[in-house]
């Protein structure tokens, strides 16, 4: 068969192939949830470092190798503890003590990474204004009461991250699911009713037309005209 040979038994059979898009139509409206919320997120970098010991005189100090190594430490425990239990809290308390009035709880609101010295901190929140004001908060905790989560830091004399960002929510786009769940089902259903068609056509005893009385080997002696 050739491709148009195909075509005309889709087209012939229209009402197979937008059969199943009647149920994915339903399907896709009873369960897809109403528009969600735009997510703002704050992405902040921190340089991390502790504040060189002084130098000695007849003492060797490495080339400040033990200073970049004990900031990796830093960064890597501070790392573990932003965005968990105590840091949340804290960083809650600071924003009722400014009367901000957050819409939801900060649990999981706060994330960070390290690579090395460099400490990211993002901040995700439904409101623009109320993520900024939840980044500060967070440059706050970390510049003002760092001691609190590390012992070790106890009497460094400076805090030991820097914020090297703009404080900038930025709206983060849908999900690419949700701009692929429709198309993507609509395929699935165009293809479902194709096959459909075509499965049709396979079992349908009835002879539709002069090119397949000619498949099978007969010749055509007249043709009755359709009115």
């Amino acid at each position: 068969m050739m491709l148009t040979d195909y075509v005309r038994i889709v087209v012939r059979r229209w009402w197979l192939v937008v059969l199943p898009l009647m149920p994915i139509a339903l399907i896709t409206w009873l369960t897809t949830p109403s528009a969600a919320p735009t997510t703002y997120v704050v992405t902040m970098t921190f340089a991390v470092g502790l504040p060189p010991e002084p130098l000695r005189e007849q003492a060797y100090n490495y080339d400040r190798h033990y200073n970049w190594l004990a900031s990796e430490y830093v960064t890597q425990g501070f790392a573990l503890i932003v965005g968990k239990g105590a840091f949340a809290e804290n960083v809650a308390r600071r924003l009722a003590q400014q009367d901000i009035a957050l819409r939801a709880p900060l649990a999981g609101a706060i994330r960070s990474e390290y690579r090395s010295s460099v400490l990211v901190i993002y901040v995700s929140w439904p409101d623009a204004e109320q993520a900024a004001q939840i980044a500060q908060a967070v440059v706050d905790e970390l510049n003002e009461n760092y001691e609190a989560y590390w012992p070790q830091l106890k009497g460094a004399g400076a805090s030991p991250v820097r914020l090297m960002d703009p404080i900038v929510p930025v709206a983060t786009p849908a999900p690419l699911r949700n701009q692929l769940d429709l198309p993507l089902r609509i395929a699935l259903g165009l293809a479902v009713g194709i096959g459909l068609a075509l499965l049709w056509h396979h079992y349908d005893p009835f002879i539709r037309e002069r090119r397949e009385i000619e498949r099978l080997g007969f010749s055509i002696i007249a043709e009755i005209p359709q009115r």
